[in-house]
């Protein structure tokens, strides 16, 4: 709603402004330590080992999440032309450059979980306990961070649902959210009013999020503790879920392909791949602690 809401804390350090959703995004990986350092007691880890995992997870989960919203937002052409127009310092200083916005989730959940599962592979080899346990982890350092993160996407006017009178915001003149609803529909929305009212789903978003969150920590400090795993399944299947359901009812631009958009489609294989994990932890008991 307020893209410079950040910007006098940064004027005061003299920093440069990235903006409200990356001050927010940086925010959410700074929270993942003390929220390491708590799982790592949680589930017996290695304490050293869970606070060296996120400086190898933020970068790759950041440089990928770039590359899907190059590849898979409906902006690859736009970048090329700027790539063309401004060399190849444009690939660096804007088309992969991780503080400037633009940011797709699934990409950086791929990109941190590849990077996470190497880290993980080679700090326990041949320890498959060890790895589910880290993963659990993991799921709640995301899911903590996807509450906050939508927060931003509301600050910085992306992300937004489609019109309705009912339920509806409206984001200010000049604003993100004004240009972006403008380039989709020209016909409805004016450069010189606020917009129409939208269905604020960044934050219908960041609830269905911190619900999960709030679930996980309960499965986490549980006395009935669940076999190692079984978090991780829980949050690939309910996430999955509700990002599935909240993609009606956006309105922004994003790939799609037949019927459903690229988010729902990968939602769909990460409910498979939650599923299939839920029925490996609840026949695995001899991974419990």
């Amino acid at each position: 709603m307020n893209s410079d809401i950040f910007r006098p804390f940064f004027d005061f350090l003299g920093f440069p402004y990235p903006g409200a959703y990356m001050t927010v995004l940086f925010f959410s990986f700074f929270m993942t330590l003390p929220i390491m350092i708590f799982s790592s007691k949680v589930f017996s880890l290695s304490l050293k080992k869970m606070i060296g995992m996120p400086l190898v997870i933020v970068p790759s989960a950041l440089v990928v999440s770039k590359i899907f919203h190059i590849l898979f937002e409906g902006r690859f052409m736009l970048y090329i032309n700027g790539l063309k127009e401004n060399g190849i310092s444009y690939l660096f200083t804007v088309m992969l450059n991780p503080f400037v916005a633009g940011h797709v989730f699934y990409g950086g959940l791929l990109g941190g979980f590849i990077a996470g599962a190497l880290f993980t592979l080679i700090a326990y080899p041949h320890d498959e306990k060890s790895f589910l346990k880290t993963a659990d982890a993991a799921s709640i350092c995301v899911i903590n961070g996807l509450w906050l993160t939508r927060i931003g996407c509301f600050l910085e006017g992306c992300c937004f649902g489609r019109p309705s009178q009912l339920f509806g915001v409206r984001f200010p003149q000049g604003s993100r959210t004004m240009f972006l609803l403008h380039h989709i529909d020209p016909e409805h929305t004016s450069l010189f009013t606020d917009t129409q009212p939208l269905i604020p789903t960044q934050l219908i978003h960041s609830f269905s999020n911190f619900v999960i969150f709030v679930v996980l920590l309960k499965l986490a400090l549980s006395k009935n503790q669940k076999n190692p795993g079984y978090i991780s399944a829980v949050f690939l299947l309910s996430y999955s879920v509700t990002r599935f359901l909240i993609e009606f009812l956006r309105y922004d631009i994003r790939g799609s392909f037949l019927m459903f958009s690229t988010s729902q489609w990968i939602s769909v294989f990460l409910f498979v791949g939650g599923f299939m994990l839920l029925k490996k932890t609840k026949g695995a008991e001899n991974l419990k602690k």
